[in-house]
């Protein structure tokens, strides 16, 4: 794979790097209008996991996640604040909890949820449920599932994002025999800024656990929105990331950096 092809960057190289990762079914261009806000002083990374964008056409398993994220890493010239929205909280939780050295900071959005016990189970059906469908009745459930997710703008734009569905049975594969996400963040000794949409009902469920065993972690919630806030609210969502980047980058910062408005 060219990792040129599934890998995009804003704002000049050398500066504070913050790396994005994307939810499941989602891609690097999800990131374009935050990382242009935030390029005046940092510099973004957003990269496309397996079986997604560029990467449509790796499979989704450990050892693939692991390339695309050391991929991402070469090209910071030091630690990053990653970002993981979803599935990207889910991806980089694992690595950068056994990597401490590889991150400054973790931003989790939406993924305050451990696969533990009977909550396996409704992923796991519906991995099953949706691998099952012919291909256009799957494609047209796809669609119209996404579309009461994010509205019609941001569907399609993740429509023209290609998307293996494997990837679905992946990672309930994953959750299934994982250990729980809540007790890997413990290990993690580095600031950790959880951001959760208000009525995230599903992906808050273990939240508080989150927050109780992350030794550096504080929480933020977007009022009145859902798992989709960092999307839907994109312009506040970058503003999280600004000001969390400011504080853990702070000593960093070269005392000319620019100081514009998030737009």
């Amino acid at each position: 794979m060219n990792d040129a092809a599934a890998m995009t960057t804003y704002g000049e190289h050398g500066r504070s790097p913050i790396l994005f990762l994307h939810g499941l079914r989602l891609g690097k261009a999800i990131w374009a209008r935050h990382a242009a806000a935030l390029a005046d002083r940092y510099y973004v990374v957003a990269i496309d996991l397996p079986g997604h964008g560029g990467r449509v056409d790796e499979p989704f398993d450990g050892a693939h996640v692991n390339a695309a994220l050391e991929a991402a890493l070469e090209v910071c010239t030091a630690p990053p604040l990653v970002v993981g929205y979803s599935l990207g909280g889910f991806v980089a939780l694992p690595y950068f909890s056994q990597h401490l050295a590889a991150s400054r900071a973790l931003l989790l959005a939406g993924s305050t949820y451990d696969f533990d016990g009977w909550k396996r189970l409704p992923f796991r059906m519906m991995a099953q449920a949706m691998g099952a469908l012919p291909d256009p009745l799957y494609r047209s459930i796809a669609s119209l599932s996404l579309r009461a997710v994010v509205g019609d703008e941001w569907a399609s734009e993740i429509e023209q994002i290609p998307f293996d569905p494997r990837v679905l049975d992946s990672t309930s594969e994953i959750a299934a025999h994982g250990m729980r996400q809540s007790d890997l963040i413990a290990s993690y000794d580095r600031p950790v800024l959880i951001v959760n949409g208000e009525f995230d009902l599903i992906f808050r469920t273990d939240e508080a656990r989150y927050l109780r065993n992350a030794p550096h972690a504080r929480r933020e919630i977007i009022a009145a929105s859902d798992h989709a806030a960092p999307l839907r609210e994109s312009v506040r969502f970058t503003a999280i990331v600004r000001a969390f980047a400011d504080e853990v980058f702070a000593p960093a910062q070269p005392s000319g950096a620019a100081e514009g408005p998030v737009k």
